[in-house]
């Protein structure tokens, strides 16, 4: 009984050491630059690294960032949003290590160079609306409760990686071997922008209980919820709901 007991312990300990050196491999899934939708055309320099990217629709008085899911080609939404958001400036901009773009993703890196960006966005253009989609969404509500932004736009969001992280590692003690937290949560009383949130309603990523703990935070500001029926957390901008309600939002 005791050696079963010491190999169950040991097995244990091995999981939660795995689970704690591995874990940023769980949470980022870089992808490599496709040039099939054409060549990038901007860049951002912060702290010396080069962050290269699209940027769509040049020359618009409003500007949108997109800020991509965990293991999303950034690159392959140039085709929707050139059909579904003309009125805008388009910047679609890998994270570090995503794309060609060099270095590791974590969370404070992330976060710092979506503010760089941001402000040099926002030098170039009236206004500047941020969407972000599953991951992009934690980045996206950082920058919003950090700096001025006209529009928030939330695509299959969380209230925190640590809360969907707990969901699917309830075994081991998340919260205290997580280094990347993004909780988006606890940043929305500082957010001021019209925001608006769209939910798949067969999401198998991100669970429901995660994005209505988000939603339950929010007050004024939330200006609508569109629930994309039969849409997949992978498809949902496959599905009319889901463009006629980001038209709604930005028209």
């Amino acid at each position: 009984m005791k050696s079963i007991l010491l190999t169950v312990v040991v097995l244990y300990a091995l999981f939660a050491l795995t689970f704690c050196s591995l874990q940023r491999k769980f949470l980022y899934f870089p992808q490599p630059a496709s040039n099939v939708y054409g060549e990038m055309n901007v860049s951002f320099v912060v702290d010396g690294v080069q962050l290269s990217g699209w940027a769509l629709n040049k020359g618009q008085p409003k500007a949108l960032i997109y800020y991509g899911g965990n293991a999303e080609s950034i690159e392959a939404n140039i085709p929707f949003f050139e059909a579904v958001v003309p009125g805008y400036t388009v910047y679609l901009i890998p994270y570090r290590g995503y794309g060609s773009n060099a270095g590791s993703p974590t969370e404070q890196v992330l976060y710092s160079d979506a503010v760089h960006i941001y402000k040099t966005v926002k030098s170039q253009h009236d206004s500047v609306s941020l969407m972000g989609r599953s991951l992009g969404s934690g980045v996206a509500t950082y920058v919003a409760a950090n700096r001025q932004v006209d529009m928030l736009i939330l695509v299959t969001p969380f209230d925190s990686i640590e809360n969907v992280a707990k969901d699917i590692y309830w075994m081991f003690p998340v919260s205290l071997m997580i280094k990347d937290t993004f909780r988006s949560a606890d940043r929305v009383k500082d957010i001021t922008a019209q925001t608006y949130i769209f939910i798949a309603e067969n999401d198998r990523v991100i669970p429901r209980a995660r994005t209505d703990q988000l939603i339950a935070h929010f007050g004024d500001q939330l200006v609508e919820v569109v629930i994309v029926t039969n849409a997949g957390h992978n498809t949902i901008s496959q599905f009319p709901d889901y463009v006629s309600g980001l038209k709604r939002a930005l028209d």
